[in-house]
């Protein structure tokens, strides 16, 4: 286990289109690591609400986890289940932010692990993802982010899930495109 990266003040992320306030939302923030690398921290919460988590992503896209990853989403505790509500999953935590960014206060969540952990991701949390009236999966639109969000449609019951198609290959670059 790594320790957990000392929490920065949120500031917002511009060239990803990315507010202060959502990023304050999420928890999600900018710092610099133990080798003074610059690095963005997305924060994982137990069922409690305690950051046991952080995926960590370095300027070149590499990522690590800091902590004892949760079987739970990416945003999940800011959301309860509710009727006539529907939920937004998406591949990646920058893709649940701009999602938000875009919908504004609509439950958004993104997978801990991406495409390849989705089916599991989704089965762990199934009763909180049925809680929605409507589940939209924006994963990325290459062929494993597709694969895993009909495998993932399979998993709900018939007619709760959605695939959100995109024209270019996800959610932060939908934004960023205006």
């Amino acid at each position: 286990m790594t320790t957990l990266i000392e929490t920065e003040p949120p500031l917002p992320l511009p060239k990803r289109g990315i507010s202060q306030a959502t990023c304050e939302k999420f928890g999600y923030f900018r710092t610099r690591d133990g080798n003074g690398r610059a690095v963005q921290v997305a924060p994982y919460h137990d069922e409690a609400g305690r950051v046991v988590a952080q995926k960590v992503r370095t300027a070149k896209k590499d990522m690590f986890v800091t902590g004892n990853m949760p079987g739970t989403f990416f945003g999940q505790k800011l959301w309860k289940p509710q009727p006539n509500k529907k939920l937004v999953i998406t591949e990646g935590e920058l893709d649940a932010l701009s999602i938000y960014e875009i919908m504004g206060d609509w439950p958004v969540v993104s997978l801990p692990t991406g495409a390849k952990g989705a089916a599991k991701a989704v089965a762990a949390n199934l009763s909180w993802v049925e809680g929605f009236d409507e589940v939209i999966l924006c994963f990325d639109s290459d062929e494993p982010g597709q694969k895993a969000a009909t495998e993932v449609a399979q998993i709900l019951r018939p007619g709760l899930a959605s695939i959100m198609a995109l024209p270019l290959k996800d959610a932060n670059d939908m934004l960023v495109a205006g």
